[in-house]
């Protein structure tokens, strides 16, 4: 007697991988915002960004090498969307948290360093942008910490879908040399 087992979909891998992604993004937000404090948590936080890519293809080859379907490059694509998708469900939880409840003035005191920075380097001083920047602190129209959470959610999934372009051939690649040495 032959068991059939149940190939998990797309969807499914998704979602289990944008669980490790999103503990992962989780832990970069953690390291960004204590990096303000801490020269070696601001380090790991910038290595945690530019490791997001090597993160992205661990997780997208870990999942394509269980799933036994041959994808291809616009499954791969959509995966990475997905998993972008349900990592940012799960770290934005966490900075909802942070921006409502742990530190409220986070926001405005973020926008108002960065025109002090902007200030003392001495560019875009006649910028229309940086203008704006000083309206809104000064009529405290900061964005709330739910519109912070839903951009951030939206910057994860377009810029998650960008390095999905990126990182799905080199899945591929890696797939398809295995295959020819087996």
């Amino acid at each position: 007697m032959t068991e059939n087992t149940e190939r998990k979909s797309l969807l499914m891998y998704a979602m289990e991988g944008g669980v490790w992604l999103g503990l992962y993004l989780v832990a970069r937000f953690v390291c960004g915002v204590a990096g303000l404090y801490s020269p070696v948590l601001n380090t790991v936080a910038m290595l945690l960004f530019v490791g997001t890519p090597v993160m992205l293809y661990w997780v997208m080859m870990r999942f394509h090498k269980q799933s036994g379907y041959m994808w291809g490059f616009a499954m791969l694509w959509m995966m990475g969307i997905m998993l972008f998708f349900f990592a940012s469900l799960i770290s934005c939880v966490p900075e909802y948290i942070f921006y409502q409840y742990i530190d409220p003035d986070y926001i405005a005191t973020a926008a108002s360093q960065s025109i002090k920075l902007i200030e003392e380097m001495g560019v875009m001083q006649d910028a229309a942008s940086l203008e704006e920047i000083r309206k809104m602190l000064s009529t405290d129209a900061v964005p709330t910490p739910f519109q912070m959470v839903m951009s951030t959610m939206w910057a994860n999934i377009f810029f998650g879908s960008l390095l999905s372009i990126v990182v799905a051939p080199f899945v591929l690649r890696k797939k398809n040399k295995n295959e020819i040495k087996s």
